[in-house]
């Protein structure tokens, strides 16, 4: 299994000198979203993680919650699932997948003949305390969907929500304010992404990439969360 490139991005704080004054407001909404959202699971003693499972047995490979979670009216959809241990380069609990719907946003034509499958954004890693601790990109292969590029993920991403009944409130919270908080880096991993794309490409055709079981993880890139807030909180 080939070993995911690990993608050093700028921290919060870094891209926070060059941001405008609005920036700096919706990045600071962002996280005042995210940490609501912890607080009010907090306050039920729970933690993402815990809520994403509720008090179901934990299984390998199952979708948590079992038919996913979709919002409608934002084209967006996630699920939550772990792999065995011995598959990860990196210690995780668990991860999110995250999805759009290509063609409803317009990004992918219509076909009256069937309902394209959701096209991945991203992944984010999860430790067992309830935290992301990084963000990674996923071969073809893995989710099956529609291969978005970088121009169509910026847009996927400006688009990407979850308001609606379906799953957790908090955890629906949680995830559409940290990809408004971590837009910049989720696209650097996405540029990344795209790099080791091309280069896997240059001797093989790049459907045969796509299929290669061999190639699951394609670039992987930390974060931490508290420092990130910590660092935007010394910038209001």
């Amino acid at each position: 299994m080939r070993l995911p490139v690990l993608l050093k991005t700028k921290l919060l704080d870094h891209r926070m000198q060059s941001a405008s004054t609005s920036q700096k407001k919706q990045y600071w909404n962002a996280a005042t979203q995210l940490v609501t959202s912890l607080q009010n699971l907090s306050q039920r003693g729970r933690q993402v993680v815990q809520e994403i499972v509720g008090d179901n047995t934990f299984v390998e490979w199952e979708h948590y919650p079992e038919n996913d979670v979709r919002d409608l009216k934002h084209a967006s959809q996630y699920f939550y699932h772990a792999h065995t241990g011995l598959q990860r380069s990196f210690a995780e609990h668990g991860h999110f997948h995250l999805f759009v719907h290509a063609q409803e946003l317009g990004l992918r034509p219509a076909n009256a003949r069937y309902d394209e499958a959701p096209a991945h954004v991203i992944a984010v890693s999860m430790n067992a305390q309830g935290l992301p601790t990084a963000f990674f990109a996923v071969n073809r292969w893995v989710t099956k969907g529609p291969w978005l590029s970088y121009e169509a993920c910026e847009i996927a991403l400006d688009h990407f929500a979850l308001k609606g009944r379906q799953g957790s409130r908090d955890i629906n919270r949680f995830l559409t304010a940290l990809v408004q908080l971590y837009r910049s880096q989720i696209l650097d991993v996405i540029k990344e992404r795209d790099r080791v794309m091309q280069k896997l490409s240059q001797e093989r055709d790049r459907r045969t990439v796509f299929a290669d079981r061999n190639i699951e993880l394609l670039c992987y890139a930390p974060i931490a969360l508290m420092d990130d807030i910590e660092a935007l909180e010394n910038f209001i």
